[in-house]
């Protein structure tokens, strides 16, 4: 099967067949307790982080701020026409609606996450039990997607490879050794940039790769995803949907660790700590 991805991944796997013995990876026993919604709430992040939330929030609030001392004390209404004026208000007025709305939108998310979260920690402890699907998270911290598809700033976007937990872990540490062989190959082609052309082309823009288009069917269940640059990487989680099935895989399909260990953070990155 040929592809269009640099480094000639196909034939990184017979390549790494001698050298995957010495590195670690984590097995299904690493993924704290999830048979109840209380193990649930407690290990595992059913909702956005708390911080990310608050920041949304005083993103909102700073904005209306700022509107409202321009509008009082910092703008010279004398200098302005009456045209001016009507322009600056109807501006100022949009702003200070769209940050009520932000703010309105903030409250509500939380009374309802609060009332639906027992219910929702319920339905996870009943689908994860029932149908066991362990995730690890493998960040690449030596090269980087040069298109942008995430967050608000200018800086490219990272890639995290998702590893399926239930493969027999022999075959979890070729998959790894073949994933870092090939980022390193990648990366040693054009030691000018952390952002080479090639990877991007053949990224084409999308949320994820399945690794059964890059490597071949010894990578089936890894999927390469790329990560906004200004958002954390996670490395444990459950999958609620089947990854060597599906048609499409993202860090959305997963619930991950509501705190993530900083040794298991290190351990679970390709480059530098």
């Amino acid at each position: 099967m040929e592809t269009n991805w640099p480094g000639d991944p196909q034939s990184i796997w017979d390549a790494v067949d001698e050298t995957r013995g010495d590195l670690w990876v984590p097995g299904p026993d690493d993924l704290p307790a999830f048979d109840t919604p209380e193990d649930v709430l407690e290990n595992y992040a059913l909702n956005s982080p708390w911080w990310l939330r608050f920041l949304l929030l005083l993103l909102a609030g700073g904005i209306l701020v700022a509107v409202v001392w321009v509008g009082s004390i910092g703008l010279d209404w004398s200098s302005y026409g009456w045209i001016k004026r009507t322009v600056v208000a109807g501006c100022g007025a949009v702003i200070v609606i769209f940050s009520i709305w932000g703010l309105y939108s903030f409250i509500a998310h939380e009374v309802r996450w609060h009332r639906e979260r027992p219910e929702t920690a319920q339905l996870a402890a009943e689908k994860l039990t029932a149908n066991t699907m362990g995730i690890w998270g493998l960040f690449v911290g030596i090269v980087r997607l040069k298109d942008r598809m995430s967050g608000a700033n200018d800086t490219p976007d990272d890639i995290v490879f998702l590893f399926d937990l239930r493969v027999p872990r022999e075959t979890l540490q070729r998959q790894r050794a073949a994933a870092t062989a090939w980022i390193e190959k990648i990366a040693a082609a054009d030691p000018k940039t952390n952002m080479p052309t090639a990877l991007s082309d053949a990224f084409d823009q999308r949320r994820s790769v399945h690794c059964v288009e890059v490597f071949g069917e010894t990578m089936r269940g890894v999927w390469m995803v790329r990560k906004g640059s200004v958002l954390p990487y996670q490395t444990l989680g459950l999958s609620m949907v089947d990854p060597q099935t599906a048609e499409a895989f993202t860090d959305d399909d997963v619930v991950f660790l509501r705190r993530t260990p900083k040794d298991l953070r290190k351990r679970s990155r390709i480059g530098k700590a």
